[in-house]
């Protein structure tokens, strides 16, 4: 989320359920096709195998709730998994405690903007920043400082992936209206709810506003209806391969899934790797 998102926002407290695990807690057929259709199936395999590759520690920037961060320490890798959001990493943190020992010890949560990240010793040998983290920074600038501390923080050959939507495949014009979503369970409250998205048209700067309510059907038959809001910027192939370059980082591959297929122009998603130039 945003770097200033409230605690209470419907898009943190929903989080786990609008972006389901298939690693963690019972898999449902119903959340692989959910994330199917947002074009993330596959991303925590992808992220595991880069990390075995890369060998640890691995910087994470943007963990939120650990969707990632666990599966990774479960392979064995050390995850220095960092997030702006108190709300976020007390959702690790409780996820984290229903793991053995030896995952927990794995796992160093760090509360910090990425823009302004220090971790003094840290060489990692990989450094993530997944699932469209770059597209909820404000603007370019915010954006190179988060990738050259990533860069910062990798040791000499270290590499980088990351993943971020293709703006070509994405609607640019405003939602006429609230947008309800495919009815799902809060894995929490076990209670069915709706989302209801309405997104702004994007502006000058290339940003989008996304904003709407959620409405829990509890049972006693009422609603709880939550809101949410949130700013995302549009990041085309381009611009990406200028922020690693500008960041001290080299490409290394293009993909257009988490598949390895090869990028093309109404490819769902831009998934990048690339490595450290040596300074």
């Amino acid at each position: 989320m945003n770097s200033d998102t409230p605690a209470d926002d419907a898009s943190i407290l929903y989080y786990d359920a609008d972006y389901p695990s298939l690693e963690i807690g019972p898999a449902r057929g119903e959340d692989a096709a959910a994330l199917a259709r947002m074009g993330m199936l596959g991303d925590v395999a992808f992220y595991t195998e880069q990390a075995r590759t890369a060998g640890g520690p691995v910087l994470e920037i943007g963990c939120g709730t650990g969707r990632l961060t666990i599966p990774l320490a479960r392979a064995g890798v050390e995850v220095h998994a960092v997030d702006v959001s108190d709300a976020m990493l007390g959702q690790l943190h409780a996820k984290l405690a229903a793991e053995p020992p030896e995952v927990r010890a794995r796992v160093h949560p760090v509360r910090q903007d990425a823009a302004a990240l220090e971790r003094p010793g840290l060489a990692a040998r990989l450094a993530i920043l997944p699932f469209n983290l770059l597209m909820l920074l404000p603007d370019r600038e915010e954006a190179l400082r988060v990738m050259k501390n990533a860069a910062r923080h990798l040791a000499p050959g270290g590499t980088v992936a990351l993943d971020v939507m293709n703006p070509a495949t994405l609607p640019w014009e405003a939602d006429p209206a609230p947008v309800p979503s495919r009815p799902r369970l809060n894995p929490r409250s076990g209670n069915p709810y709706i989302r209801h998205a309405q997104a702004s048209a994007v502006d000058a700067r290339g940003v989008q506003r996304l904003a709407g309510w959620y409405d829990e059907l509890l049972p006693d038959g009422g609603i709880r209806t939550t809101r949410f809001a949130f700013d995302w910027r549009m990041i085309d192939r381009a611009e990406l391969e200028g922020l690693l370059r500008d960041a001290g980082l080299a490409l290394d591959g293009l993909a257009g899934d988490f598949d390895g297929a090869a990028w093309a122009p109404d490819s769902r998603r831009i998934v990048a790797t690339g490595h450290r130039i040596p300074d």
